[in-house]
């Protein structure tokens, strides 16, 4: 049987004892800002820093195949195979598109 306590008190508590109020705390400042202004500055991706896994994520938000999401220890690395991951997809645009005939006239 599960239990729950009517009145919700946040903090740490031992039965019997008041709660203590615990301070929030949010981690990895400076890599949650890096992440936030990589994405102000490369759009078409969604960007965000893990503070699990200390690593930088950059999503695509644009038409894909599949899910391309793609993962970095640093934000330069990062935006590095962000860029390789665009050209690569450019370069797959105009392989398809070339060979559908797109563009071309008659």
């Amino acid at each position: 049987m599960i239990r729950r306590r009517l009145s919700a008190a946040r903090g740490r508590h031992r039965d019997g004892q008041a709660a203590t109020p615990v301070p929030r705390c949010t981690w990895d400042h400076e890599a949650r800002a890096q992440a936030a202004m990589l994405e102000i500055t490369c759009p078409g991706w969604s960007v965000l820093y893990g503070t699990g896994s200390r690593l930088f994520h950059a999503i695509a938000t644009w038409p894909t195949p599949e899910p391309l999401i793609i993962c970095d220890q640093t934000p330069e690395g990062l935006k590095t195979q962000m860029r390789e991951a665009e050209t690569a997809a450019l370069h797959r645009w105009l392989l398809t598109s070339t060979s559908a005939g797109i563009g071309h006239s008659r």
